[in-house]
């Protein structure tokens, strides 16, 4: 072997032994898309230095940061203040580093809200509400000062109704139903 032959063949060596030592990267994104979540799970065999960044599609980065002394992690990153759009998530360490694509797509469901007074029934009120799609609705039922007297969210796919019975309350009653649209319901007796 001539000299330069044996020197292609110490690098062939080094660089098969650098593999070999590497350590794979493992990344996994799960989608919650009701919710504009990302949650990234990372792994690796040795702690290290982690960096992960977010950007557009137009290759802006939208967030970045740095882990420190980190093996594996579990993070969630919420979109919910992004713009729709497609997104990369971009994850490095001293191995390496990967991309992993996301769509970031919201649709609204729109609900449709009632809060009726039973008749003949001293405070007692029927909440309705109807929608074509799953939807989080939150309920917040307030006095007079302005006082939290009950709080609920539930998810409601279809037709959902339920009755209040506040006979324990005296004086006007406060009715704020808010769905995954947006849009305050404010209702007062």
């Amino acid at each position: 072997m001539n000299s330069r032959t044996k020197f292609f063949a110490l690098i062939i060596f080094m660089l098969g032994a650098m593999v070999a030592n590497a350590v794979p990267l493992k990344t996994t994104v799960i989608a919650d898309a009701t919710a504009g979540i990302y949650k990234l799970i990372y792994r690796t065999a040795e702690a290290g230095k982690v960096k992960v960044s977010i950007y557009n599609a137009d290759g802006d980065l939208v967030f970045t940061e740095t882990l420190a002394h980190v093996e594996s992690f579990t993070r969630p990153y919420n979109f919910s203040n992004l713009s729709q759009g497609e997104y990369s998530i971009v994850v490095e360490d001293k191995n390496g580093k990967t991309e992993e694509k996301v769509s970031y797509y919201f649709k609204k469901v729109q609900s449709i809200v009632e809060v009726t007074k039973i008749a003949n029934e001293a405070n007692k009120y029927l909440l309705s509400v109807e929608n074509k799609d799953a939807d989080l609705i939150d309920v917040k039922i307030l006095d007079a000062e302005s006082n939290i007297l009950h709080q609920q969210s539930m998810t409601v796919n279809g037709k959902f109704s339920v009755v209040y019975n506040l006979t324990a309350i005296k004086g006007e009653i406060t009715f704020e139903v808010v769905g995954s649209d947006g849009l305050i319901k404010t209702i007062k007796y």
